[in-house]
């Protein structure tokens, strides 16, 4: 580069040089510090997070206004407009040309979910600040969205179809459970009257509410039905519950019930509900006895399904099951194991006749709802991913964890252990404690951190957390967050010497060392030595560094050789990409002169 008017003092001298011709330095790049008014523009959505049910959407409007209420020019969203992520809209592109306060420069989205899903919809904005200086800050806007599903909570009966039992006799105990009919979460599930059941009914527990409804979830509300006196009738269960996309919802069970008076043998499974069993490993044991209803003895009882065709993952002690005699009491009881080697679901049926008191051939059935269980795992990730970076000193960046488990199946009661409250300086959570009722895989169980540093740091942000798995094993794990600090730093060439006096016909090293000003790291240096004035050369046409910090380890060495009498200033540009992502512009200027 030729020599121009103008004077730069040398980086680092200290020293007041005479006036010399010089080249002047760049126009400041976007994020380059140059003083005057270098607004930032601000945007305000509608709603703070967005969920909506599969099949239905919602608007969302997206308000740009500048941070300071100068007036900002040139704006565009550009680029994540043409790749919304799947199920979003907006127009292909959005252009306002000023943006102040209440200016009225509004994008509307749309969210339509197609599926279950989670996700983050980041928006790239660019204009041109109050002082006249592009800008492309990238993200302006970041917004955290979900689709819930809108499912029933169904209310199964087991033993199914009418309950009976004898008058005085035994007791028939019947188990309801509460299942989603999609397999997604429900929750706040209570029923509402047991308080009130009919004569000759009655429950072990005074009132029934489960917090969280789905497959296999274990929702269950045991009845006894012993009456002492002839009666038949329904009872009826109301029940009331919040779906999966939080819509208050009810229901109603209707048992139908009569007293007999006959030998009726009836067949009861310990445990009562479902039968669940980890799959791969787990094994549940199953008792099923029979006894008569009024306490009278049946005769020639045979379970009629073939003990050695039962469904996978279940096995028995025998192939075939009979019992001489069946009586309360009298320990004909059939013994099962359920060890699924699958994931399966299912109702085991068994069929069984027997002849009555009065020698009457007579029959029944018994459904017995099973379920395959896993031993899996609750994975926090973090978004963005891999290590988070925030500039000193700038809003503070969003990070959001999102808990999934790794094979789509239920584990509750998710709980953040770590204090949330006493995080590292600089991070901070909306709340002072964060759970989870439901994790799978098509919820959304998502905690919201906030990075904004108040000194240069760096480390490795650690939340621990609890929750109980499929398999209703209490289990533990961790996510680590690693983050640093950066800043909007600078880097300087200083020579070495800092000026020069040299001899015609003398050869003069002058070697240029770049550094950042604060010591953090920066990138992609390179400069144009192409045009160096006459006398002086260059290892190279051009020059490059891929990082630059402190230290010689991105120097160039320049020599000086002149041929006649001179007095002047080298001076030429380099470029560079700074700490805080920001790229950057600067100028190494360096006073010569020779003499014979």
């Amino acid at each position: 580069m030729g020599s121009e008017s103008g004077t730069i003092a040398p980086t680092g001298t200290g020293v007041t040089m005479p006036p010399a011709p010089v080249t002047p330095p760049k126009a400041a790049p976007v994020g380059s510090g140059v003083s005057g008014t270098d607004n930032e523009v601000s945007a305000t959505a509608s709603v703070g997070s967005v969920s909506v049910e599969v099949g239905a959407s919602q608007t969302i409007s997206i308000t740009f206004t500048s941070a300071d209420g100068l007036s900002l020019t040139g704006f565009s969203v550009y680029g994540s407009l043409g790749t919304l992520p799947a199920d979003w809209s907006a127009p292909s592109n959005l252009t306002c040309a000023s943006v102040g306060p209440g200016s009225g420069c509004v994008l509307t989205l749309t969210y339509a979910p197609t599926a279950i899903e989670t996700g983050t919809l980041t928006l790239d904005c660019v204009y041109v600040d109050n002082a006249g200086l592009p800008r492309t800050p990238g993200a302006c806007l970041t917004l955290s969205y979900a689709s819930t599903a809108a499912n029933n909570v169904i209310a199964s009966l087991s033993p199914t179809g009418e309950v009976d039992a004898a008058i005085g006799g035994s007791k028939q105990s019947v188990t309801v459970t509460f299942t989603t009919d999609d397999g997604n979460a429900a929750t706040a599930l209570s029923v509402t009257n047991l308080a009130a059941l009919p004569a000759g009914w009655s429950s072990t527990a005074a009132a029934l509410s489960c917090a969280v409804v789905s497959t296999g979830s274990g929702c269950e509300l045991p009845l006894v039905f012993s009456p002492t006196a002839a009666s038949n009738g329904t009872l009826t269960l109301n029940y009331s519950y919040v779906d999966g996309s939080g819509a208050a919802r009810s229901g109603a069970l209707n048992i139908p019930y009569a007293t007999t008076t006959n030998d009726t043998v009836v067949a009861s499974v310990s445990p009562t509900g479902e039968v669940n069993a980890a799959d791969m490993g787990g094994a549940q044991s199953v008792a099923v006895t029979f006894t008569t209803e009024d306490g009278s003895t049946a005769a020639a009882l045979s379970v009629l399904t073939g003990l050695t065709k039962l469904p996978p993952g279940w096995s028995s002690s025998a192939n075939t099951f009979n019992c001489a005699s069946v009586s309360t009491g009298n320990g004909c009881q059939l013994q099962l194991t359920f060890a699924p080697t699958a994931l399966s679901a299912g109702t085991l049926t068994l069929s069984y006749e027997y002849n009555g008191a009065g020698g009457m051939p007579n029959f029944g059935v018994l459904n017995i709802p099973y379920a395959a269980t896993t031993n899996d795992n609750v994975i926090g990730t973090a978004a963005p991913s891999g290590q988070v970076t925030a500039m000193l000193g700038a809003p503070g960046q969003p990070i959001s964890v999102t808990f999934t488990t790794d094979d789509g199946r239920l584990a509750t009661a998710l709980q953040v252990t770590s204090g949330l409250s006493a995080l590292p300086a600089g991070w901070s959570a909306g709340a002072g404690a964060f759970s989870c009722s439901v994790v799978s895989s098509g919820t959304t169980c998502q905690l919201m951190l906030t990075y904004a540093p108040t000194g240069v740091d760096n480390g490795t942000l650690y939340l621990g957390y609890v929750y109980v798995n499929n398999a209703g094993e209490s289990k533990s794990g961790s996510v680590g967050i690693p983050y640093q600090t950066t800043t909007n730093d600078n880097v300087v060439g200083t020579a070495n010497p800092t000026m020069l006096a040299a001899v015609t016909g003398s050869s003069n090293p002058v070697a240029v060392t770049f550094t950042t000003d604060d010591g953090n790291v920066a990138s992609g240096l390179s400069a144009d030595l192409s045009t160096l004035p006459l006398g002086w050369t260059a290892p190279a046409s051009s020059f490059a560094c891929a990082s630059v910090s402190v230290g010689s380890t991105c120097q160039v060495t320049l020599t000086y050789a002149p041929t006649a009498a001179a007095n002047s200033t080298l001076a030429f540009g380099f470029s560079y990409v700074n700490s805080a992502g920001t790229a950057k512009t600067g100028t190494v200027s360096i006073p010569y002169s020779s003499a014979p």
